[in-house]
């Protein structure tokens, strides 16, 4: 049942957007051959557990989803973050024009390592921290994220 405050002025929710990012990423997953199995919605920090069925290497990933083509996207508190050598972190952004998803992949230490430093950085001037991370400027570390992301496999 869609309810109002699901869908307002044409934007659709944050947490169906958030939905929709985990089954998009599902099914890509799916299409690589992989198996992947997203989390009920209060499970904490992980969205989607991957398995590698030719392999039987598994993974945890995170995934943070905008509907907007955005620079940042929003995360825990670092402490809270998911981390370990086999957790990723998968952020999605919609390109309105193109009508498309730009997926990035990131492993989770480097994005534990910038939103500490982010938080710490806010902490220092006085301000209220918001745990985020933030997109590289520069395009070809950018290609670099959404290259990792089309070639990704479970491989630990």
């Amino acid at each position: 049942m869609v309810t109002d405050n699901m869908i307002s002025n044409n934007k659709i929710s944050n947490d169906l957007v958030g939905i929709a990012g985990v089954h998009y990423v599902a099914y890509q997953l799916a299409m690589r051959g992989l198996i992947a199995m997203p989390t009920i919605r209060n499970t904490s920090g992980i969205d989607i557990i991957v398995t590698d069925p030719l392999t039987m290497k598994s993974a945890n990933l995170q995934v943070k989803t905008s509907q907007k083509k955005v620079d940042f996207w929003p995360t825990s508190k670092p402490q809270k973050c998911i981390q370990g050598k086999n957790c990723f972190y998968v952020f999605i952004r919609t390109m309105p024009v193109q009508k498309i998803f730009q997926v990035f992949l990131e492993e989770s230490e480097k994005v534990v390592s910038q939103v500490t430093k982010n938080v710490d950085d806010q902490i220092k001037r006085g301000r209220q921290p918001f745990p985020c991370w933030y997109l590289p400027k520069e395009k070809q570390k950018q290609d670099l994220l959404e290259s990792k992301w089309k070639q990704w496999r479970p491989i630990t």
